[in-house]
């Protein structure tokens, strides 16, 4: 029986002593992958069926009274390319976005090409915290990791009253 309690008991300190702390897993670059906004998504969601819709309940004069043209199919062409241009900006905006941890508490922080540095820790509620943002007047930004693994980082934060989760996938090294 004291075989079993001591073999059970190296073996709980093998597995907790290989689990990696927090704050080591966050060392490193990653890159963002995905952006998930209710609210955006909302309005993409509800811009598509405006564009899909405008204009087809109607006939050419009601048109041309109500949009100033009276051929909407050329105006729906107008309306998707816009809407295209503005979705493939803000997924390009995200996926150009690197936040590479540092060990000595700071990260750099590079936004579509802009970059930018802060200190960061966790406070007591487990939250990452990005103080003295430089491009931000000093503020503080808190962010709530959902989750960390060797192969994603979900960090959610609050904006504007607008919640988003941004998903980052770390960097491979090159072979």
């Amino acid at each position: 029986m004291k075989r079993v309690t001591i073999c059970l008991l190296l073996l709980s300190l093998v597995v907790f002593s290989c689990k990696r702390k927090k704050r080591d897993m966050l060392i490193g670059t990653w890159h963002a992958v995905k952006l998930e906004n209710p609210d955006m998504d909302s309005f993409f969601i509800n811009s598509q069926a405006y564009i899909d819709t405008v204009g087809k309940g109607h006939d050419a004069a009601t048109n041309m009274q109500l949009y100033g043209v009276a051929n909407m199919d050329s105006m729906r062409i107008i309306l998707q390319r816009q809407y295209d241009s503005t979705k493939a900006l803000q997924m390009n905006s995200v996926t150009n976005t690197v936040f590479k941890f540092r060990k000595d508490s700071v990260v750099i922080l590079s936004f579509n090409g802009a970059v930018d540095s802060s200190k960061w820790y966790f406070d007591s509620d487990g939250a990452l915290i990005l103080d003295q943002l430089n491009s931000g007047g000093g503020d503080k930004a808190r962010l709530e990791i959902m989750a960390l693994s060797d192969t994603a980082l979900k960090l959610k934060f609050q904006e504007n009253g607008s919640n988003s989760i941004v998903t980052f996938h770390p960097e491979t090294p090159n072979p």
